[in-house]
């Protein structure tokens, strides 16, 4: 190589180095820049996106019946949620940028994955942000579940795999509608100002206990400060904020006698409440048919709850013993004889004659007996349709009307569950708010006569009947149905009760008590419910039987379909001395009260008063199916 390429070569290999040198300069000063100057602030940078904020669902309350068996206790299951730091960033419209038209396309290839339409998850995520919740996509993952979510987050890292409290509901079907349920909050529930300080995505009450007491059994969230790695998998926690359990409530229930309940009514469809006198509290209240609440649990599957619930037509949801009225036959008599009395339109020693047949207002009206001349005490006894046929035509519905609202039953009870409607008395004022007709709204005497025997326009719940018995029972003191008996105090472990509401007296008169009670101790004695006679438990009570549809002859009302059937009634208390509880007993399109409702009335009178001394029955179980595991007793709420 000559001289001249020689130099040439060196000074090209002095402008390279030189350029390295620079290079390397400029590197240097600006990792200098950057670890000596801006280290501090560009570390709290980095571990600010790598530090997350997780919140850590709060289990509810335990629910006890009135003895500390459970009825309600939570288990763990794990869900695929996405956090709410890691929400994919979607406009509420169209995209702005790049980034968020990514987003969009993995929300549509989740949505992909787990058989979701990409709208409806679109707007599930839009609408989370700002919540500070979690966004639930699946729950309660099973093995092959479980399998699949980490599929799911291999290819989506903002999705997160997270255990959560679940609500386990013993003996399935035996008090789905005193218990009621949970779920996620509605936009409708949120615009309530009950709801006001909770936010999308909370678990609430639903129906029954669950909701009227929402406020005492719903725990308050804690929250935990992870690390996360670039997967979003936590790999240390920084701090956390313990959640508080809710409430562990006892109820009045006796999960025995509540049992009773639910293996007597089969197939058929009713309702019943027993009251304890002493304060008012449910004993139990059974509605059939019923449902198992465990199946709201899953809320992937709502089709195959609508079609459990539905598939037989025996309208499960529907809470029979305090949303639906039905007409109280003959054990409405009792109000007949106790309004006649007071207003003095008859005496004790008062006599009809009951021919089996009479006309009145130019109605037949018939019995089912023909009773000749008789009394009161004796025309309960025997339910002589003729005799209160005849109270009906020397008493005014408004008598009728004050008699009831004097003893209660013309109200709502107040018992504390939700839903509760009033029984229905009828009177003048009502029947002119039932119409805009000026035709319609006469109320006539022949109106009267079908009242007095508890059909036409009266209407009761099961509840207010029982109500009302328990007034008789307790010498005109109205008490107030309630389940909330209590809650255990997490110091000392014991039950603390809440008092009763007041007892409210009016005074029932001691004469009219003592007939009254003389005439419901003969119906089980001698007279319509005499099948149900325990020597060794005075029962005091009343059959009913309630007409659905009016038939011409006995043979026609035989061939009819069973919806066309009566409605059997039996409403009373026991024992006569010193009375403890109060029941009524509705078996709907059963026939007569003294066969299909008063053997359950007897039932339920064996196992208070002899059976559940000597052999009470086991408390409620529910066998969880599904992902659960246990919770530690610390979360269970025995260490909290």
């Amino acid at each position: 190589m000559d001289q001249r390429s020689r130099f040439l070569l060196q000074r090209r290999l002095g402008v390279f180095e030189g350029v390295v040198w620079c290079l390397l300069g400029i590197i240097m000063a600006r990792y200098g820049w950057i670890q000596i100057l801006r280290g501090k602030e560009l570390k709290q940078e980095a571990m600010m996106q790598a530090v997350k904020i997780r919140t850590t669902p709060a289990p509810r309350g335990l629910v006890l019946d009135r003895n500390g068996n459970k009825l309600i206790e939570n288990q763990y299951a794990l869900n695929l949620v996405i956090e709410q730091e890691d929400l994919p960033d979607l406009p509420k419209e169209q995209p702005q940028n790049a980034r968020q038209s990514n987003a969009i396309q993995q929300v549509q290839a989740l949505a992909r994955e787990l058989q979701m339409e990409p709208d409806d998850l679109r707007r599930k995520i839009v609408g989370q942000f700002g919540t500070n919740r979690f966004l639930l996509l699946k729950d309660n993952l099973d093995e092959f579940d479980l399998a699949e979510a980490e599929k799911i987050r291999a290819r989506f890292p903002f999705v997160t795999i997270k255990q959560a409290p679940r609500r386990i509901y013993m003996g399935e079907e035996f008090a789905g509608h005193v218990l009621g349920y949970v779920g996620e909050v509605s936009k409708e529930d949120l615009a309530q100002p009950k709801y006001k300080n909770y936010r999308q995505g909370d678990i609430i009450g639903k129906e029954g206990l669950e909701s009227s007491h929402d406020d005492m059994l719903r725990g308050k969230d804690g929250s935990r400060e992870v690390v996360a790695d670039y997967l979003g998998r936590e790999v240390a926690t920084k701090g956390e904020v313990p959640y508080k359990v809710g409430e562990t409530v006892y109820l009045t229930l006796d999960a025995g006698l509540q049992s009773i309940l639910h293996n007597a009514y089969g197939e058929e469809n009713g309702a019943a409440v027993v009251l304890d006198l002493r304060d008012g509290g449910v004993l139990a209240m059974y509605s059939s048919g019923s449902f198992d609440p465990n199946a709201f649990l899953d809320r992937r599957n709502t089709k195959k709850t609508e079609y459990l619930l539905d598939s037989d037509g025996r309208n499960r949801m529907y809470h029979r013993a305090i949303k639906t009225r039905h007409s109280p036959g003959s054990t409405f008599k009792l109000l007949m004889a106790l309004s006649a009395l007071e207003h003095g339109v008859i005496t004790p020693q008062s006599r009809i004659t009951c021919t089996g047949t009479k006309s009145f207002y130019g109605a037949p009206r018939r019995c089912e007996g023909t009773h000749g001349s008789i009394d009161l005490l004796h025309a309960i006894t025997v339910s002589c349709n003729i005799f209160f046929f005849e109270l009906g035509t020397r008493l005014d519905i408004d008598q009728i009307f004050e008699t009831a609202h004097k003893y209660g039953l013309a109200e709502k009870t107040g018992v504390d569950l939700p839903g509760e409607i009033a029984s229905r008395i009828p009177s003048r004022a009502w029947k002119e708010r039932q119409s805009s007709d000026p035709a319609k709204k006469k109320w006539y005497s022949g109106d009267t006569v079908t009242a007095a025997v508890g059909q036409g326009a009266v209407g009761v719940t099961a509840i207010g009947l029982a109500r009302f018995y328990s007034t008789l029972a307790l010498k005109g003191k109205i008490i107030t149905p309630h389940l909330l008996l209590g809650y255990r105090d997490e110091q000392t472990q014991k039950l603390k009760e809440y008092p009763p509401k007041p007892v409210r007296d009016v005074a029932l008169d001691a004469n009219i008590w003592t007939l009254l009670d003389q005439a419901m101790s003969q119906v089980v004695k001698y007279g319509t419910a005499r099948g149900i006679y325990m020597p060794d438990l005075e029962i005091c009570g009343k059959t009913g039987t309630a007409q659905v549809t009016a038939f011409t002859t006995r043979e026609a009302y035989l061939a009819s379909a069973k919806q066309f059937r009566d409605h059997a009634w039996f409403a009373g208390y026991a024992p006569r001395d010193n009375p403890q509880i109060a029941w009524a007993i509705l078996v709907e399109n059963a026939g007569f009260g003294a066969s299909a409702a008063a053997p359950i009335a007897q039932k339920v009178c064996k196992y208070w008063f002899i059976e559940r001394k000597t052999n009470p029955l086991p408390p409620p179980v529910k066998r969880p199916s599904g992902s659960y595991y246990a919770i530690p007793d610390e979360i269970d709420g025995d260490k909290q």
